[in-house]
């Protein structure tokens, strides 16, 4: 995911909780997902990579997701945290987004292989700068980053593993975005809820 910042702070009415390096609990993010033919691109990305630099870990292939912007990580995940996220969720305006990536590399603080490129960051970041805002207005710590990378996860691994071109890129027009509860420690995610980018 993005680089995130481990503390949040309080605010006045309790939403903006500290927010902890948490091995278990709930994290809470507005996302794009991917088709059933791009994870399976993704997969056979990953798969090729983890042989060619002996990588150890596994794909996550079942979570796989483009972050737009992170809500927060929690010891259990709070309903006001969510209905507010939710009100936020619902005041983005976005035509479908075209998301390309063209290249691989290795996010050192992560330790995660990813993939990312240009495609795409224009539109995504102007629907992160809207989600920022309504997280705002609703009581949210808003978490604007103006330096979005746009990117998806492919693995987690200490080794390195140098930047490189694709050979074909990763591309995908996204019609909806979704908030994602994800369990941490598990790789597991549950949709909360979904809006259409209709333009």
């Amino acid at each position: 995911m993005n680089q995130m910042p481990l503390d949040f702070g309080d605010d006045k009415n309790g939403l903006g909780r500290r927010s902890e390096s948490y091995a278990s609990g709930d994290r809470l993010f507005f996302a794009l997902c991917t088709p059933d033919a791009v994870e399976q691109q993704a997969a056979a990305i990953a798969d090729d990579y983890r042989r060619a630099f002996s990588l150890s870990g596994m794909p996550r292939l079942t979570t796989l997701h483009v972050s737009i912007i992170w809500v927060g990580d929690y010891p259990k995940l709070p309903e006001d945290v969510v209905f507010a996220a939710r009100q936020a969720g619902a005041t983005v305006e976005s035509a479908p987004i075209a998301i390309s990536f063209d290249r691989i590399m290795r996010f050192p603080q992560a330790r995660s292989l990813v993939l990312c490129g240009e495609g795409g960051r224009k539109p995504l970041t102007r629907v992160h700068v809207q989600l920022g805002v309504g997280m705002h207005n609703a009581g949210l710590r808003h978490n604007i980053n103006r330096d979005l990378t746009p990117h998806m996860t492919l693995l987690y691994d200490r080794n390195a593993v140098p930047p490189t071109s694709l050979d074909a890129p990763v591309s995908w027009t996204a019609s909806e975005f979704l908030l994602i509860h994800s369990v941490l420690g598990k790789t597991e995610h549950r949709i909360i809820d979904r809006w259409p980018l209709l333009g």
